[in-house]
């Protein structure tokens, strides 16, 4: 057991007036009963409220408390508005920590949104501890240091994990996924089969994740770990993409090409050496070849100038070269340009076809759903000329035979064309990618010949003296081409390394994930599963599960889900299973849950279950009774509360010889005036002792929440408190000042005498034990140095000086008590006294 209720305090506070909840919860089986619209409901959601955690039960803002917490307030037969009110609420850990949170529900000055936290070793030190302001159902406060959440979930001493999203992201498995399966609110969570988990938190499968985490489950981690290696694939797809646009644009810019890089991401033992070739004279040669040749034609023109006129007519031969060159790249050009519009036409026709099947499939399946719903849906016949599937003019074309394929098979048939041309598709970009390639190194092959062309016709028209400007740009243009080529190449070879980088992670990651996709499952895992499994379906039995053969219901490996035959109960219980049954599986759900944690050692599962009306739709009483048993075996070791509007006789039968705790529920309201409550739990151990809540019960309750009433917070002159004095308890330099917090001790209440008389019911004598925590001003000069210091003004040159601290004492109250008639208006306490 990770987490114990401890107390709930609610206060509600209006102009005039307050009201007040409280009650301690034991360990065990707490029962909480009351009649319809007293407000148990409100008391579960002021525990999850409490802890920031009503977003489990619905996305609203509202305070989740009704109006009697929130507006307006009935008391005394008036309508009150409500100034402020919140609740506070006490758990502890299985380190023996102790947590007080408040939470005000209505305020001036506090926010719904902000917490007030005290943590102390015990109980009794929290009112010493110091405050601390937190926030809830705020961005981060599962993650951030002033998040609640994530002090809430240190608290429990869980690690929640990061889980998937819909999206490609990860988020942390919020504490409201998983609260569900420990709280069934009597609004929504006996509805359906399965746990009402919140959807809106974008967490993929938000209910197999909750229940995968609270068994332990390595599933969890394994998927963690295969979306962690898919996106990491990814990213290396990502990278491929980059170093392979890079080796294209680089080349492009050199007027190169490059062979045999993968547009994809492949193996290291799949990636080839990459060619690199450049055009000469027409024709695409290897880069080192085509260097060797640039090379010897920069050394001729250097060694030997040429004048212009010493080759006129060379220039006359190479300009009629460069014209018809001119006009063959043109060409070239123009024909390129065709075939990529042709090419983007044949995307655009793939596209539109591809839109234009999967609306057909939509329509098909459209069809199939509504006759698997049961309705019909008319086709037409060929002899009316129209398909009786797709509905298309057959255009007086013949059927090849007498038989129509069914929608089954014309929707596998689509399927099949759709891959076809989403192949196709693939296939034609590529061939449109390389046609712009190719536009590219001819458009730059034509701008060269076009200034070539420009620079004969110069040279046949200037002085023949001068140098050849032909062969000088040639010489040029050859340097700019050798110098551009060695920067390419330098650039591939770095980036065909990255790539075997890449094809190296490429296939561990893709040879790790397939070891994930084939491992088997984990020993502990199934055992985990089948504990779980075996519980859910031995409670089927024992409360009469009827609609189906209990045996065939069981856990899904996958899901985590109740199926019958491979299909989830969620899906066939309006036809297949009663309402009654739905709630027994609901019950089973729930706490075979509870007992397949039970026998971890870690177990993750917080060891309380609360039920709010778990008897829904007129449950058959043995059944009932089966669960209650069953409850009451899991609270030996566990915490359960069941809120229930049951009536007291019948509920006496029910829990007869099972030890309970009965939480206070005295009144009309949980919030009353009438007196303060200060729940008094009563475990019986036998069934001669067992207890229903009766008048002597709300006596009881009266008396203790009296206690601090009768001991207010003021301190006489002759420092005593309620007639008790407490001078011999303090030191001559203490002095008490004022009452800070009274605890009565319910474990402590005993009954001295019980008689009845005619006409009313004097319960007698009672005595109740409890803590009276004061505040002590101490007048010493070392009292500074003290660990319990309150507050001080304390100076060493100030004889004076005054140091606060706080003391506990333990009283025993006496009282008299006495019911006149059958109403618990006319109680009366008198005779109160104080050992």
């Amino acid at each position: 057991m990770s987490l114990r209720l401890v107390s709930i305090e609610m206060i509600v506070k209006t102009s005039s007036h307050s009201a007040r909840y409280f009650t301690p919860f034991a360990q065990g089986f707490n029962v909480l009963n009351a009649k319809n619209s007293w407000g148990k409901s409100t008391l579960l959601q002021g525990i999850v409220y409490a802890l920031g955690l009503e977003g489990a039960f619905s996305a609203s803002r509202r305070v989740p408390l009704g109006p009697a917490m929130a507006s307006t307030i009935d008391l005394e037969g008036e309508r009150h508005q409500v100034v402020e009110s919140y609740v506070d609420l006490t758990i502890a850990n299985q380190k023996g920590e102790y947590l007080r949170v408040r939470r005000y529900a209505r305020s001036l000055d506090v926010q719904r949104n902000l917490v007030q936290v005290r943590m102390a070793r015990e109980e009794g030190m929290l009112v010493l501890a110091k405050q601390r302001d937190m926030f809830v159902r705020e961005r981060g406060a599962a993650t951030r240091s002033e998040g609640f959440h994530r002090l809430l979930e240190e608290f429990i001493g869980w690690s929640l994990p990061d889980v998937p999203t819909f999206g490609d992201g990860e988020i942390p498995l919020y504490l409201e996924v998983l609260l569900p399966l420990f709280f069934v609110e009597q609004k929504f969570g006996w509805s359906g089969i399965a746990p009402r988990v919140p959807a809106y938190l974008r967490i993929k499968d938000p209910l197999r994740r909750a229940v995968e985490y609270v068994l332990g489950l390595g599933t969890l981690d394994a998927i963690r770990r295969k979306n962690l290696l898919s996106s990491e694939l990814a990213a290396i797809n990502v990278e491929w993409d980059e170093a392979v646009s890079k080796i294209e644009n680089v080349s492009l810019l050199a007027n190169l090409r490059v062979l045999l890089v993968p547009n994809k991401p492949v193996s290291v033992s799949q990636l080839q050496t990459p060619v690199v070739q450049a055009k000469i004279d027409d024709e695409w040669v290897t880069l080192p070849s085509a260097q060797e040749r640039w090379r010897e034609e920069i050394a001729q023109s250097t060694a030997v100038p040429v004048r212009a006129g010493g080759r006129t007519d060379e220039s006359r031969t190479q300009l009629a070269a460069a014209e018809a060159d001119v006009d063959r790249t043109g060409s070239v050009v123009r024909r390129l340009r065709e075939h990529i519009e042709y090419a983007e036409n044949d995307v655009r026709v793939i596209d539109s076809r591809i839109m234009s099947i999967q609306k057909d499939k939509e329509r098909l399946t459209d069809i199939r759903r509504i006759q698997r719903l049961g309705g019909e849906f008319e086709l037409p016949l060929i002899a009316e000329g129209r398909c009786p599937t797709c509905e298309q003019e057959l255009d007086s074309r013949e059927v090849a035979t007498d038989l129509v394929h069914s929608i089954e098979d014309n929707i596998a048939m689509l399927d099949g064309e759709l891959k076809a041309l989403e192949s196709l598709k693939v296939s034609s970009q590529q061939h449109l990618s390389g046609l712009r390639r190719e536009l590219r190194v001819a458009d730059e092959s034509l701008m060269m010949s076009r200034r070539v062309v420009r620079s004969l016709r110069d040279e046949l028209s200037g002085p023949s003296d001068a140098p050849s400007v032909v062969e000088i740009e040639r010489r040029l243009e050859l340097e700019r081409q050798l110098s551009a080529s060695v920067r390419a190449a330098n650039v591939v070879d770095s980036t065909v390394e990255e790539l075997s980088d890449l094809a190296q992670r490429f296939f561990e990651l893709r040879a790790e994930l397939e070891e994930l996709r084939n491992a088997g499952e984990n020993a502990a895992d199934v055992a985990r599963v089948e504990k779980f499994r075996e519980s859910f379906q031995s409670q089927l039995s024992a409360y009469g599960f009827r609609s189906i053969r209990p045996t065939d219901v069981t856990i899904d490996d996958q899901s985590l889900l109740p199926v019958c035959d491979g299909f989830e109960l969620t899906f066939d219980v309006a036809q297949s299973s009663s309402a009654s049954d739905t709630i027994r599986t609901k019950w089973a759900y729930h706490l075979a849950l509870l007992e397949a944690t039970r026998a971890i050692a870690e177990s993750r599962h917080i060891g309380v279950l609360a039920l709010d009306e778990p008897r829904q739709q007129e449950t058959d009483r043995a059944d009932l009774r089966a669960f209650l048993l069953r409850l009451a075996e899991n609270a030996q070791s566990g915490q359960i509360l069941y809120f229930t509007s049951e009536a007291p006789e019948i509920l006496r039968e029910l829990l007869e010889g099972i030890p309970v705790t009965f939480l206070p529920s005295s009144g009309d309201h949980l919030l009353s005036i009438s007196r303060e409550h200060s729940g008094l739990a009563v475990d019986d151990e036998s069934d001669e002792s067992f207890f229903i809540p009766t008048v002597e019960d709300v006596a009881s309750q009266a008396v203790i929440g009296s206690v601090p009433e009768l001991v207010g917070d003021a301190i006489n002159d002759a420092g005593t408190i309620v007639g008790r004095a407490l001078a011999e308890s303090l030191t001559d330099e203490e002095e008490a000042t004022e009452v800070v917090e009274v605890l009565p001790d319910a474990a402590s209440f005993i009954w001295s005498l019980v008689e009845q008389f005619e006409g009313g019911t004097d319960l007698g004598e009672c005595s109740i034990e409890a803590d009276v925590i004061l505040v002590v001003k101490i007048h010493e000069t070392e009292s500074a140095e003290r660990d319990d210091v309150l507050d001080s003004n304390y100076d060493n040159d100030d004889e004076d000086s005054e140091v606060y601290v706080e003391r506990r004492f333990r009283l025993v109250f006496e009282f008299s008590v006495t019911v006149t008639g059958e109403s618990v208006e006319d109680l009366a306490i008198d005779n109160a006294s104080v050992l």
